[in-house]
């Protein structure tokens, strides 16, 4: 269910982050993102244009989604209820216990956390990043390389 579901989410990626994010997207790579960065570096040395990189590192990123906070995203892209109803029928009423001196206490609600290992868990971590990355495109300049119709 979860490969289909994260088929089903490949069309939406494509058209809003295709350009932007390299976490999950088909045809983008890691080894994209490093040219990318070569690239902007190299044209910065040729041009003598000032340049700062920014790198991001999400301690534990998976775990911090908020449940609330992925179903917002994906209705504010959106997506019809028929596909997050199955999204959301994969994290409702998960929960965890926690064992101290051999007495176990719980149920505890789980309300955060992207599970990791499905086909779809990339997709959304993607999805949930992706107005942090918009942000960032609109307060950060950026440079234009060769013929590149948007600033990297």
């Amino acid at each position: 269910m979860a490969r289909i579901l994260a088929h089903r989410l490949r069309p939406i990626m494509e058209k809003y982050f295709k350009s932007t994010q390299y976490c999950g997207m088909p045809g983008n790579t890691i080894l994209d993102a490093v040219a990318t960065i070569r690239d902007a570096i190299a044209h910065a040395e040729n041009t003598n244009t000032p340049l700062c990189i920014l790198t991001l590192h999400l301690k534990n990123a998976f775990d911090r989604i908020a449940h609330s906070y992925l179903f917002t995203i994906l209705h504010s892209y959106g997506l019809s209820p028929s596909l997050i109803n199955p999204i959301r029928k994969m994290y409702d009423g998960d929960t965890s216990a926690v064992q101290i001196n051999g007495h176990s206490h719980g149920p505890i609600p789980i309300r955060c956390g992207v599970l990791q290992g499905r086909p779809i868990s990339m997709a959304l971590y993607a999805i949930c990043l992706q107005p942090l990355f918009q942000m960032l495109e609109l307060r950060l300049p950026g440079i234009q390389i060769g013929r590149s119709a948007r600033p990297v």
